[in-house]
């Protein structure tokens, strides 16, 4: 569906093998309903890869920037339970940062997502391409439930759940950021195709990578 809300918080990271049983049913035990208690945390998403690394990707939808960086979502990142404090430093990031929701378009839910990281040469030229062509070519597509643009903003505090996670830092942070919902794998793989297939580069990208 169309996102709720006006930021994300979004999370693409590894973990540790000898702790992955324990780190998914703490996933969908305790963090995200821990998350989704939050007023103003309206949705989150998870999603796996069928292969390679990264293999998780998560997501959470905001009402506001407020909300992830002040209230209780901050009271829960000071005060990390005891789960937490126990998993935390198993993750091994790739990216994680929280970002603006540039465009949505779509009222679906997928199965499947394909995810474009894009860094921005020419900004205006980039934002408008994308705004106005490309999410509502590619939601046009077979198989699309819903496609976003995400834009990075200022990081978030340091905390005591980050400072647990400070030996896996991403090796690099969140830009510009399309994801596309898809209803099959094979559609996530084939829309990712199509947005690297239009050549961002062309539109003002300075680098495009899945």
């Amino acid at each position: 569906m169309a996102l709720k809300g006006n930021a994300i918080l979004a999370v693409w990271n590894d973990v540790d093998p000898d702790i992955e049983d324990d780190f998914n049913e703490w996933y969908f035990g305790e963090h995200i309903p821990e998350r989704a208690s939050v007023p103003g945390i309206n949705h989150g998403r998870r999603y796996r890869a069928d292969a390679g690394a990264t293999r998780y990707m998560a997501f959470y939808e905001a009402t506001s920037m407020d909300v992830l960086t002040k209230g209780a979502h901050r009271v829960q990142l000071n005060d990390p339970t005891n789960w937490t404090r126990r998993i935390m430093p198993h993750f091994r990031f790739a990216q994680r940062g929280q970002s603006d929701v540039a465009g949505t378009v779509g009222e679906g839910i997928g199965g499947a997502a394909a995810v474009v990281h894009l860094t921005p040469g020419d900004e205006p030229r980039l934002r408008k391409w994308i705004v106005e062509t490309l999410l509502h070519e590619l939601h046009a597509l077979p198989d699309v439930a819903n496609v976003h643009f995400w834009t990075l903003s200022p990081g978030e505090p340091r905390s005591p759940t980050s400072e647990l996670s400070l030996p896996a830092e991403p090796a690099r942070a969140i830009e510009w950021v399309i994801v596309a919902e898809t209803m099959e794998f094979a559609g996530a793989e084939a829309i990712q195709s199509a947005i690297l297939g239009r050549n961002p580069k062309a539109h003002g990208a300075a680098d495009v990578r899945p």
